[in-house]
């Protein structure tokens, strides 16, 4: 008989774990090649994760900061410091860069399947895995190092957690943890969590799921201490504190404070509503790092099961809350409500702005298509070519991805750069002018310049500014003027330059969109 439950118990796992795989090959596979180059703000990233494994400090001298300063007005922590022990393995690449997002968006997966099948069934974990395994946005999402972007996975964790640890307290010590770390991957977590463990909360206390134990007040003891440090943060750069330094936390005073990010009365704007939807349910948000239109975020074709499953979430909700009792679809659409209501207040909306919402938006989804096979018990083929026509879409943006997608994204992730730096590099010029096109956190990526050069010879072109624009550092110059050329100089130009400077006499050496120009 245990054998029999044995077997039994491997096939349970045999589906959800080749979708699983699935998810995993299409999440890492030619992760540091697709997309190719790379964005300015996971080349800052990367930078400052070499600079804090090499030199002990940050790009601005801080040892263990909990906010870069970076641009001027900061930027997340967390994706540079769990990229540092990968940085040391493989180099300053950008493969090195990407693997933690990568890593936390596979593993986001069976979370995905077990957190649903623990708070509704096993076909709901199915089709929840299935959908994120196949999906548009959290495939794109995973495989590049924008450090918000960690957000989702450490929210889904956190929530998995307390989930757990409603049956079994000692479990809420790791959901606290997760939350925490997610206050250090995008600083707009810090209005949504607050928000919804307070909903989250309230509603365990009023359908007296939740009871005091040692565990609970451990949870929230360290949930405080992982907070404080961004407390801090938020006190010194409103002028209370004076920043901090210390050979093991620094709490550092920005160039230039942003202002908040989140206006309430955009709650009240139709246009807000507007974007939401297009981003939703429509082609994205129009920027091809997080989306690509012909498929939208989760497959154009999607919103009415997500309609669908959003009643049925809530006509679930409202009974359960009547009777005052715990239901798996209250506590989702509570944290669905608190992340619209935040995505709604921004001032300016976008996927990754916004992403504490789309892991419940496919919850959403996965009870629509639940209830189909709810409805077609006397049809079966009706679910399996739903079923089908999301493998189609899947099969047909991984074509799309895997293929012209680089010939999308070389633009913006300034394809060549790296390997025109590695070039001047080899070369030795010793004066390099870049073109304007090029952000100088590529540079400090691809030239891995040395944090005390980088301190002690950068210029700003703007200081201060929220946004610093830098005209040199080291033996890089940022803008070119073909009309004022320096025969000593090296050049980093477009590939719209090439001819240019051709025709002046110079030689040309290509790399993708960009190339080396120079004097023989």
């Amino acid at each position: 008989m245990s054998i029999r439950l044995e077997k039994g118990a491997q096939r349970t796992w045999l589906l959800p774990l080749f979708l699983i795989l699935i998810g995993v090959a299409v999440r890492l596979w030619q992760l540091g090649a697709v997309p190719c180059g790379l964005n300015q703000d996971e080349a800052y990233a990367g930078y400052e994760a070499y600079s804090m494994l090499t030199y002990g400090v940050d790009s601005w001298g801080y040892t263990n900061p909990c906010y870069f300063i970076s641009w001027g007005s900061g930027m997340n922590v967390l994706e540079s410091y769990l990229a540092m022990p990968f940085v040391a393995l493989l180099g300053l690449t950008e493969l090195a860069i990407r693997l933690p997002q990568a890593i936390l968006a596979c593993v986001s997966l069976p979370v995905v399947y077990l957190l649903l099948t623990r708070l509704f069934s096993r076909r709901v974990g199915l089709i929840g895995l299935f959908l994120t395994a196949i999906c548009p946005w959290h495939i794109m999402l995973s495989r590049w190092g924008l450090e918000s972007n960690l957000a989702p996975g450490l929210l889904l964790l956190g929530l998995y957690f307390l989930v757990r640890g409603l049956d079994s307290p000692p479990w809420l010590l790791l959901a606290a943890l997760f939350y925490g770390l997610s206050l250090y991957a995008y600083a707009t977590l810090w209005v949504v969590l607050p928000l919804t463990l307070a909903a989250f909360l309230l509603y365990l206390l009023y359908t007296k799921r939740l009871t005091f134990t040692p565990y609970l007040a451990g949870a929230v003891g360290l949930l405080f201490v992982m907070a404080l440090p961004l407390l801090l943060f938020v006190l010194v750069n409103l002028g209370v504190l004076e920043e901090i330094r210390t050979p093991f936390l620094s709490v550092p005073r920005l160039v230039s404070m942003r202002a908040s990010e989140v206006d309430w009365r955009n709650l009240f704007s139709l246009e807000a509503y507007q974007t939401l939807g297009e981003m939703v349910f429509g082609e994205g948000d129009g920027l091809i790092w997080n989306s690509l239109p012909q498929y939208g975020m989760f497959y154009r074709f999607s919103w009415p099961f997500m309609i669908l499953g959003g009643v049925r979430m809530a006509i679930r909700a409202v009974r359960g809350a009547k009777e005052r009792r715990f239901t798996g679809e209250g506590l989702l659409l509570l944290g669905l409500l608190c992340a619209a209501l935040v995505s709604l207040s921004l001032d300016y909306r976008n996927i990754n702005k916004a992403n504490s919402l789309h892991l419940y938006l496919l919850v959403l989804l996965a009870f629509g298509v639940d209830w189909v096979f709810d409805f077609s018990k006397a049809h079966p083929v009706l679910p399996w070519g739903v079923v089908a026509v999301y493998a189609v879409a899947f099969g047909l943006f991984v074509n799309t991805y895997f293929t012209t997608y680089n010939d999308d994204i070389d633009v913006q992730f300034r394809y060549g750069v790296g390997d025109a730096v590695a070039y001047v590099k080899e070369q030795g010029f010793e004066s390099v002018a870049v073109d304007s096109t090029v952000v100088y956190s590529h540079i400090l990526f691809y030239d891995q310049t040395p944090q005390p050069e980088f301190a002690q010879t950068v210029e700003y072109a703007n200081y201060p500014s929220p946004y610093l624009s830098v005209s040199s550092f080291g033996r890089y110059t940022f803008g070119v003027d073909g009309n004022d050329l320096d025969p000593n100089t090296a050049y980093i130009v477009h590939v719209s330059s090439y001819d240019a400077f051709r025709n002046a006499g110079y030689t040309v050496v290509e790399f993708g969109l960009y190339g080396v120009a120079y004097l023989e």
